[in-house]
């Protein structure tokens, strides 16, 4: 740590120093300052030292737009970054750091001079003699910073920034798919405000059926463009073609053929049976995105994390921590690093999927009277893009971040019946800066599925969407999202049934109802 004077403290200080007040601060910002705001925090309270004036250093003062809430700093900072002023401009500060203004006259104009030695090839330090000399140049570099090279000699065009329509009545198509990428999930491209989603394609559930009680479908993925779905006791690898069963009398899991190929054109063939995985039956798996982890829980309450290798499964931990309650759903993220678990007793634990061990509960019943039964944990899910944790307990959904703070639950409004709760839930890879992207999704007992939004301000959940019209009369068992961008969703219910919803393209529209979307944007 340095001295107390001398870190950094106060967004608005930092600002009017490196903008105005000091010519020497030539500071810019760091990317965390768009994507992680636990930097501006001292949760851990370190000793920061005590400042001249007598005031303590602790979490970094933020400006009063931010309302004292470090991620809504962060989130409004990356909005600005993605706007379209910014977007027109930013090719100007690349021109001073990068470009024609890096160095000779036009650096004097702008006012972009910097001590000499902090210029790539103005000094050879392998030729400097005088040990002082030398010294004294590398701290100056080490204490100070170097300029980058210097990329282009001539003047950084503009960004071209894109607009889909022309005017209210009429939409430049050959902008959309450079649009893709600044969508959020399920939102329409050139109206990201606005989610609208039409059934494709239903099927009926037919691989992984056998010896199975009921027809419910357990998991499901697209091939080739064609549903797959597997059933209850089931989990699949689409990018090996296979899929995981549990559940049996033999305490472990057997692997099956998926989907046809060339090598292995039958499928449900058993491939391989690995036997006494857990000292009771499994009741949830979860494998990695790379089919290379496998999570497993058990009847006994026990977790175990397993690797998939050359059709072996390697044992890496055991996982102890729920109390005598069954698990009932797990997740896991290899991007972050993360492993979910929930049972039948409420309880829902993260776990760290890198050094295997224990890092705390998640609290999802501030509002829920201790006195009552614990309720079963009906399912956890993880967002790839900002580690976000949805968990779903009785009728109630709530996301937390990967530190455990809450980021957001359903309104006190929200209610539902028995006959139409939610029983399934699944999160997006929304980024938390797209306000108006689809967070989550909830398949209900009557066959219904909801779109959610966050309310950042109010830390609340609220739904977006009804997917109409109803595909599904019973019990949604299942859902994943497909699709690049996250513009496909496949649901799946107790009888077997299987379907596929996808958002709406605009240029797929007829005039009446490209007219009816335009109007909403």
């Amino acid at each position: 740590f340095d001295l107390a004077d001398r870190l950094f403290q106060n967004i608005g200080s930092s600002w009017k120093s490196a903008s105005r007040d000091n010519l020497q601060d030539v500071r810019e910002l760091i990317p965390e300052f768009f994507y992680l705001p636990e930097f501006l925090e001292n949760s851990n309270s370190f000793d920061l030292g005590v400042k001249q004036d007598g005031n303590s250093v602790h979490d970094v003062v933020l400006p009063p737009w931010a309302k004292g809430d470090p991620r809504r700093f962060v989130r409004i900072n990356r909005q600005a970054l993605e706007s379209e002023h910014v977007s027109k401009n930013l090719h100007k500060w690349i021109d001073l750091v990068f470009g024609y203004k890096q160095r000779g006259r036009e650096a004097i104009k702008s006012l972009n001079m910097f001590v000499h030695v902090t210029y790539e090839g103005t000094v050879d330090i392998n030729s400097i003699v005088d040990p002082i000399q030398r010294e004294s140049i590398i701290a100056q570099i080490q204490n100070f910073g170097i300029t980058p090279s210097r990329l282009e000699r001539k003047p950084f065009p503009s960004k071209n920034v894109l607009k889909p329509m022309k005017d209210m009545k009429s939409i430049d198509f050959t902008v959309l798919p450079m649009l893709e990428p600044m969508t959020p999930p399920f939102c329409i491209v050139g109206c990201p405000h606005v989610v609208h989603m039409r059934v494709v394609m239903d099927d009926v559930c037919k691989v992984g059926m056998t010896g199975q009680t009921e027809s419910a479908v357990g998991d499901m993925c697209l091939s080739k463009g064609q549903l797959v779905g597997v059933g209850k006791t089931c989990a699949l690898l689409p990018s090996v073609k296979k899929y995981y069963r549990f559940g049996g009398s033999n305490n472990g899991i057997s692997v099956h053929v998926g989907i046809a190929s060339a090598r292995n054109w039958e499928v449900n063939r058993v491939l391989t049976i690995h036997d006494d995985m857990h000292r009771a039956p499994i009741t949830a798996i979860q494998p990695s995105r790379d089919a290379q982890w496998l999570i497993t829980g058990c009847m006994d309450s026990t977790v175990r994390v397993w690797k998939y290798k050359n059709n072996h499964m390697e044992l890496q931990a055991t996982l102890c921590g729920h109390d005598g309650g069954k698990i009932t759903c797990v997740a896991i993220s290899t991007t972050f690093g993360a492993i979910i678990t929930g049972a039948d007793d409420g309880t829902v634990l993260m776990w760290d999927l890198r050094t295997l061990s224990f890092l705390r509960e998640l609290d999802h019943a501030t509002n829920i009277d201790t006195r009552a039964m614990p309720t079963s944990v009906e399912s956890v899910s993880l967002n790839d893009k900002t580690g976000d944790v949805l968990v779903l307990v009785d009728s109630k959904m709530t996301i937390f971040d990967i530190n455990g703070n809450l980021v957001a639950a359903m309104s006190s409004r929200d209610t539902f019946s028995a006959k139409d709760r939610p029983c399934c839930a699944i999160t997006t890879d929304c980024p938390e800066w797209m306000e108006y992207g689809v967070v989550a999704i909830t398949g209900h007992k009557d066959g219904a599925v909801l779109m959610w939004c966050i309310n950042r301000d109010k830390n609340e959940l609220f739904m977006r969407h009804i997917i109409e019209p109803k595909v599904h009369e019973c019990a949604i068992t299942c859902l994943k999202i497909d699709g690049k961008r996250q513009d496909t969703l496949l649901c799946g219910d107790t009888s077997g049934k299987m379907s596929m919803c996808k958002t709406i393209q605009l240029e797929t529209l007829g005039q009446k109802d490209l007219a009816t979307i335009l109007g909403e944007c």
